[in-house]
């Protein structure tokens, strides 16, 4: 994990964003978007824990090992990692600088990219925000039911399938810069770059 950032800003939590402003946002995107592969296992993979078929990483990093014995990870954790070739495009955005990400369904929050390498793309102050954004539209559609507690999941039936992501027609994020810039409503003197963030769907293993 990477040096956490500590800003007070009601930023830092997934909030809505009128889609009018989303789609002026979409329109300022400038350059080309950096892709996230969503990896999972298929439905008869999910028990191959051999760290190939990312039953313990990525989306289905939940079912990792907990950091406490006294508690589950979070069904909604998640840990979006960029591939080195990605990172390298031009553009991408520096190690531990803060931006501000407008989903294409209308919701926003503070991110940024950390840990070793730059390598892992997350929300500033709350590691569950990717997840809910993310798993919540799965759940939201009634392709996955939310685990309470995920060491309680002997079948697997919360983890994150190819199938899953099929049926919802999504396997990528791509998170993209735009010219447009936000000012913090608790600190006029923090201002942010705005990106957009969408899931979508990548025909083959392209990451960029």
């Amino acid at each position: 994990m990477g040096k956490r950032i500590h800003i007070k800003s009601s930023l830092c939590v997934l909030h809505p964003v009128d889609m009018k402003d989303v789609m002026q946002y979409q329109a300022s995107e400038v350059g080309s978007p950096f892709i996230i592969m969503l990896k999972t296992p298929t439905f008869s993979e999910r028990f191959n824990d051999d760290h190939r078929h990312y039953t313990k990483s990525n989306i289905n990093v939940c079912y990792s090992s907990p950091r406490s014995m006294k508690y589950p990870r979070n069904w909604y954790e998640t840990q979006l990692t960029v591939k080195k070739d990605v990172r390298e495009k031009n553009g991408y955005p520096y190690k531990g600088i803060p931006f501000y990400a407008v989903t294409d369904d209308g919701f926003g929050f503070l991110a940024h990219t950390t840990s070793a390498c730059n390598k892992q793309l997350a929300a500033v102050g709350d590691e569950l925000i990717l997840g809910k954004w993310i798993k919540g539209r799965l759940v939201a559609e009634d392709l996955v039911q939310a685990i309470e507690d995920t060491s309680k999941d002997k079948e697997r039936l919360g983890m994150i399938t190819t199938e899953i992501l099929a049926k919802y027609g999504c396997n990528a994020i791509a998170f993209q810069k735009t010219d447009k810039k936000i000012t913090d409503p608790d600190n006029a003197k923090n201002s942010y770059e705005i990106w957009t963030l969408k899931l979508l769907q990548i025909d083959g293993d392209n990451d960029g």
